[in-house]
């Protein structure tokens, strides 16, 4: 008897979760719609060559930075329209398609580095994790300096300390590498510091383990 309730219970929680779920999915593909639709969108979003619409409130829901630009900096002058001439159209295209899909289909290397950047200047921290873990999936000897440099950039220690974790891990292969020589002539002081970390793991390391 305990088992027929026990499996009606699991049941009852399964179905919910698939509802959940359905209906989540369901609220992405209508806000990509009213994305679509431009239906009720109430700022424009002006950059170099391109105005895009968007709705506020969706803006505001994920980023900190717009929440804060819609309700304290411009609410003693209203406007329909903000500027953003620091980011290219198509970075700042795929940013708004994230505050409507949450996704980021197709999206490559140099795109997710321009996006994390996007992310961060925006304080969209979904975006920023996204693209984090989309870089750090992807890092490979040829773009580690890449990574290592727009975590520092950013202030990021903690995405900083997985590459340089990585670095540490693949450290031959990575400093005999020309990205390497020519990463290391352009930002000396980084790269020393990375190496240096490899050489403190290694004292401890050669501490703990004399023999």
């Amino acid at each position: 008897m305990l088992s027929e309730y026990e499996d009606k219970e699991k049941q009852t929680l399964s179905e919910a979760c698939d509802d959940r779920i359905s209906c989540h999915s369901t609220f992405l593909e209508d806000l990509k719609c009213l994305y679509q639709s431009q239906i009720v969108s109430d700022i424009k979003i002006k950059t170099t060559c391109t105005t895009f619409s968007a709705h506020k409130i969706v803006l505001s829901s994920l980023s900190s930075k717009f929440k804060e630009m819609f309700t304290t900096d411009l609410k003693d002058k209203p406007t329909d329209f903000i500027e953003i001439k620091d980011l290219d159209d198509d970075i700042v295209l795929r940013m708004l398609l994230f505050f409507y899909t949450e996704s980021l289909d197709d999206v490559q290397w140099d795109m997710a580095m321009k996006l994390y950047h996007a992310a961060d200047v925006y304080q969209i921290q979904r975006l920023k994790f996204k693209c984090s873990s989309f870089l750090l999936e992807n890092l490979i000897v040829s773009n580690v300096g890449d990574l290592l440099l727009l975590a520092h950039d950013h202030h990021d220690n903690k995405l900083k300390s997985v590459v340089a974790d990585y670095i540490c891990i693949y450290d031959e292969e990575i400093f005999n590498s020309d990205e390497w020589a020519a990463f290391s002539e352009a930002y000396f002081q980084l790269a020393f510091e990375t190496m240096r970390i490899k050489y403190k793991k290694n004292k401890k390391f050669l501490v703990s383990n004399p023999y």
